[in-house]
């Protein structure tokens, strides 16, 4: 079925699996947005990567949050919430569009300052979970000795790696597994005593190679000897900021021109459209799921065992049956239209709930069952009144869509959508999101980083007690102590930018923006899809031809 975009005037198609699970879900009529304005849209609401100063609005104490003091919701620590939220109910009005009455409620009900638990010395950091002396990070499980990490998996003593899992002691990993001892890799696992790698599999000791299976002592994909190699790397010294810098610039070239690259990454998948799949199943237009995802379309970022998604983002530990949804955690089920929810059943159109069930156009509840606009009432009573205001808002042509843009807690720039699809302030504003209102002052004594010293081994006491400015990031930053230890005890530069823009440029390696594209397979021609940008197109492969030019 074609359908056209309300909003961006695309076409897209509707696909009969689509159509059968959003039927199993209880879904009517047709979808009215395109698949990646629907992730934009629900992106939106997932705030990322920024953590900010404020007070508490219950203790009046000083916390760290990823919502900022402009959040229009109240923010509460997240113990005092989970203490003492009651916010404030209020009765239905008929004749009254049911938007405008939820937020009235939602921007009174106090919200929880950030997700995470069972951790020790991680106070700054955001989705942190059963961590220890961390630092800096976001979107982390069983982490330890992290500083500057996101979206990390039993991670020990590394820096700036993104998507990674069961690695130690490495710097600026980008999705990789089980990695020790590495500067600079990409797509790569199991891989020890390297730098710069790219798509490589159980090597050692092997520098500014891509595509290498089960190699050591390679330079450039050149084979050489054990004292050959030592002899080469003698001159690479990796505690030089250049030195780093001029091996990056080499490492993309050797992307654009000498790597394969496979079109599609999707392992141990069955019945599967998207990309970044591991373990699914009959998932249509999916992107970065791992861990049993089955009978989905349109997901987008999730793992650990969920089934039966429509257009859902970051679902995580075994969400079912949810539509239109954002960040249904750890068991979610029979979820509609609703954000920030964490183990609960039959919930619509509810916001930064935890261990609810039963309940409709609320927000900020805790352990709470059968309550409509934060009121509570008997199961009958609920069933009643919610059936009168789902007819009103179908009546409205309201039932089905997820929250207008503006009840979002953070700026678009601050959430995951911010980073996907990015928009002018005008853009942003036309299509109903809150945009970012101020910029960072500038620190009025910030240095430049020039500055900093190029060698990690250079350098005394005054260099950890100095401000820096980042102009492209617009945010000081400092470089402590153990960021000095850290890198000199890998052989690494000491940081020179903020924290969060290297994260970021280390993370838009993984290209992605919710859609694949046509490619022709650059050996044999075939026509399949692909994520890589038109700059790579030369070095995509198909999956035939990827497996037999790399294994």
């Amino acid at each position: 079925m074609k359908c056209r975009c309300s909003v961006t005037g695309r076409e897209f198609q509707v696909s009969e699996h689509e159509l059968a699970l959003r039927k199993k879900l209880g879904v009517e009529g047709e979808p009215e947005l395109h698949p990646t304005f629907r992730f934009q849209l629900l992106g939106a609401f997932w705030q990322h990567w920024n953590l900010h100063k404020r007070t508490c609005g219950k203790s009046g104490k000083h916390i760290i949050s990823v919502f900022g003091e402009e959040c229009p919701y109240p923010v509460w620590h997240k113990d005092e919430w989970l203490q003492h939220a009651d916010p404030p109910g209020a009765d239905f009005v008929e004749g009254k569009p049911v938007f405008e009455q939820m937020w009235e409620i939602f921007h009174r009900s106090p919200i929880a300052h950030n997700v995470g638990a069972g951790n020790e010395n991680c106070e700054y950091t955001d989705d942190w979970w059963y961590s220890k002396n961390c630092y800096l990070c976001h979107s982390g499980v069983e982490c330890e000795d992290l500083r500057y990490c996101y979206r990390t998996l039993r991670l020990r003593n590394c820096q700036f790696c993104v998507y990674c899992l069961d690695s130690e002691r490495s710097i600026d990993l980008i999705n990789c597994i089980g990695c020790h001892t590495v500067r600079y890799a990409f797509n790569s696992w199991q891989c020890s005593d390297s730098a710069f790698l790219y798509d490589c599999r159980n090597c050692q000791n092997c520098y500014l190679c891509s595509n290498l299976r089960n190699k050591q002592y390679c330079i450039r994909n050149e084979q050489y000897t054990k004292e050959e190699y030592v002899r080469a790397m003698q001159s690479e010294d990796f505690h030089s900021r250049k030195t780093y810098d001029k091996a990056m610039a080499e490492f993309d070239a050797m992307l654009r021109t000498r790597a394969w690259h496979r079109a599609l990454s999707i392992d141990r998948s069955e019945n599967v459209s998207g990309n970044y799949l591991d373990e699914c199943k009959n998932s249509e237009s999916c992107y970065f799921l791992t861990g049993g995802m089955q009978d989905a379309a349109n997901v987008f970022r999730g793992g650990d065992g969920n089934k039966d998604c429509v257009d859902v983002v970051s679902p995580y530990g075994g969400a079912e049956l949810v539509y239109n949804t954002c960040m249904p955690q750890d068991h979610c089920y029979d979820i509609k239209c609703c954000c920030d929810l964490i183990q609960c059943k039959s919930l619509e159109y509810c916001a930064h709930c935890f261990q609810c069930q039963h309940c409709f156009g609320c927000c900020g509840l805790v352990g709470k069952k059968y309550h409509i606009f934060n009121k509570p009432y008997e199961p009958k009573e609920y069933e009643a009144l919610k059936t009168r205001i789902v007819h009103a808002m179908k009546k409205a042509g309201e039932y089905g869509r997820f929250f207008p843009g503006f009840f979002a807690p953070t700026p678009y720039e601050e959430s995951i959508a911010g980073f996907y699809w990015p928009l002018a302030k005008v853009e942003g504003q036309r299509l109903g999101f809150r945009m970012r209102e101020r910029k960072e002052a500038r620190v009025a004594d910030a240095a430049d980083p020039s500055a900093i010293p190029d060698r990690s081994d250079q350098g005394g006491e005054e260099l950890m007690t100095r401000a820096f400015w980042d102009d492209h990031a617009e945010r000081p930053f400092q470089i402590l102590p153990p960021d000095v230890a850290f890198s000199r005890d890998l052989g690494a530069p000491l940081p020179n930018t903020y924290y969060m823009r290297r994260l970021m440029e280390n993370f838009r390696r993984i290209s992605c923006d919710g859609e694949t594209h046509p490619v022709q397979c650059a050996r044999c021609g075939t026509a399949t899809q692909t994520s890589w940008p038109k700059e790579y197109y030369l070095r995509v492969l198909c999956e035939e031809c990827y497996l037999r030019e790399v294994y």
